[in-house]
């Protein structure tokens, strides 16, 4: 989701999926002064938010909390990282290795995956990592039915007693049917394997899943290759090196997470030496980074999709001639130059470039008045009509959008009125689907897989946002999320692009380019396309 539905954009905040618990955050542990720049043991790292609910079974969807438990969690398998053509290090989305697992193994029907740990593993407060941990967390997920259980669900794992125990050192999952899904749906944060003997002090009548406890503390349940040593909310949170880390040690010592709100002042901070990295800065600043010698600027696609939605309950956008009219005025490449200052890439498909059976063959659409004012006359509107773009506040890249847009239309005959909406009554509308005409740029799909992608947004109840509904692509959609069949998964997954391209639910911007700026003395940076968290154990300072 995401799922995760983990979603998430550099830029915006995540939209949150089916559950979402955003809980009041406390101190943990004591404060640790910032290092000295210098300090080549020690980085220092500008926000834009804190953190959030640290449980990572039912974390908020918040970008900094996930990527915290990325860097203090470790799960039965990752993605497995290779070097791409540009010789950069990449976690490649769609091939998996074992982490807390040594190894995995299908058996030759395809319905069962066994687990096999690794040798030695511990806590970080020293207990052992066995079998019987990994059934507590698979139980404790499936008990309280959030956005996990329901992924492992989808991968035709339904329910805890199709997780057992075999030894100390192993551990099976049932699958009901063969399917490609579930190594993808399995390789993030709220996998993550927790410590019983830690946990289960906390279980209370009231709280029988210790989530209170969970939500603010980490100490004594990390296994990935930090810990979190102290946390002041609004301020500032340290991870350090966890000294029982099953694999290679983290080459820093110290990592230090500056809350600054205000995109100015962390890229101030960057510029001055203050800071090592600075995490969403707009790109007319990293534009102007691009020359410093004293700065690197991660530059990565993205299989991110940002559109404008138009909801197909809501007249006049339940008429497809409105939708296609729209899609044939809006100024593509004039917001990719202007808006994304060239860091992304036109959105031509529901299915975005980098996931398999992505085409843009069937995509249409270019600015031609003429032809959208065409459409508004076969559709009923030949003087055009009055409508509601509808953006998150704060949203800048939303912003500007808006205003092209509202430009473009306006010379086919539709006025458009901007509507800023605040963050969290945007997300309320947009999560009831009430929104009619709206900018959303909150998504990317964690499992690098077509239909995994095309049921979240087309398909399911939680997510699909323009209430789309064709009963064609709905089927196609269900028979292929668990197929096996190579051609007929990319024969379905042709037909359903062309289909939703010519309806035009969306309006198809584009996909963002994922970019983060660093000190040129930061390195070893890889970057992970399925979530785009940072992995901090491959960090160093020269």
């Amino acid at each position: 989701m995401g799922p995760l539905l983990r979603i998430r954009h550099s830029r915006a905040p995540i939209v949150a999926l089916l559950l979402v618990f955003v809980c009041g955050a406390v101190g943990i542990g004591r404060g640790t002064p910032v290092q000295a720049q210098a300090d080549k043991d020690t980085l220092i790292v500008a926000v834009a938010s804190d953190l959030q609910n640290l449980d990572p079974t039912l974390s908020s969807a918040d970008t900094y909390t996930q990527e915290m438990l990325t860097n203090v969690y470790d799960w039965l398998i990752d993605y497995q990282v290779a070097t791409d053509a540009n010789g950069q290090q990449i976690g490649d989305p769609s091939n998996f290795i074992g982490a807390l697992a040594e190894k995995y193994e299908w058996s030759a029907d395809g319905k069962t995956i066994t687990f096999t740990l690794r040798d030695g593993l511990k806590f970080s407060n020293g207990d052992p990592i066995d079998a019987n941990a990994v059934k507590f967390t698979y139980d404790r997920i499936y008990d309280q039915n959030g956005v996990t259980p329901f992924l492992l669900s989808m991968a035709a794992v339904p329910d805890k007693a199709h997780v057992t125990v075999v030894d100390p050192k192993t551990i099976q999952f049932a699958v009901d049917t063969p399917n490609t899904l579930l190594l993808g749906n399995m390789a993030q944060f709220g996998h993550s394997i927790l410590n019983p003997n830690v946990v289960k002090p906390h279980i209370t009548a009231d709280d029988p899943y210790a989530h209170e406890w969970l939500k603010t503390n980490t100490a004594g349940t990390e296994q990935g290759p930090f810990k979190l040593e102290s946390w002041q909310p609004g301020n500032q949170w340290v991870l350090i090196p966890n000294e029982n880390y099953w694999g290679e040690p983290p080459k820093l010592k110290r990592i230090i997470f500056k809350v600054i709100p205000d995109p100015s002042s962390r890229l101030a901070q960057l510029s001055s030496g203050a800071v090592d990295i600075a995490y969403e800065l707009p790109t007319t600043d990293v534009q102007a980074l691009e020359g410093d010698p004293n700065i690197t600027v991660v530059r990565q696609p993205s299989r991110f999709v940002v559109f404008l939605g138009m909801n197909s309950k809501v007249a006049p956008f339940d008429n497809v001639k409105v939708r296609q009219a729209i899609s044939y005025a809006v100024p593509y490449e004039t917001i990719l130059n202007d808006v994304l200052n060239g860091y992304g890439q036109q959105l031509t498909s529901p299915i975005p470039n980098g996931t398999p059976y992505h085409t843009d063959q069937f995509f249409q659409y270019k600015p031609d008045p003429e032809k959208a004012k065409a459409l508004l006359t076969e559709a009923g509107f030949p003087d055009g009509f009055e409508t509601t773009l509808q953006i998150a506040s704060g949203n800048q890249e939303g912003k500007e959008t808006a205003v092209y847009v509202q430009q473009a239309l306006g010379e086919i005959g539709i006025k458009v009125t901007i509507q800023e909406m605040p963050g969290a009554a945007f997300t309320e509308q947009l999560q009831k689907h009430e929104l009619g005409f709206f900018f959303f740029n909150n998504w990317i799909s964690i499992n690098n897989d077509p239909f995994y992608h095309l049921f979240w947004l087309f398909r399911s109840d939680c997510c699909n946002y323009t209430n789309y509904d064709n009963q064609t692509v709905w089927q196609a959609i269900d028979a292929n999320v668990l197929n096996t069949d190579a051609a007929a998964r990319e024969q379905a997954a042709m037909d359903i692009q062309q289909t939703i391209v010519d309806e035009a639910p969306w309006v198809f911007l584009y996909q963002p380019d994922f970019l983060l700026a660093m000190r040129s003395t930061v390195k070893g940076y890889t970057y992970y396309s399925a979530d785009r968290f940072t992995r901090y154990k491959f960090l160093y300072k020269e």
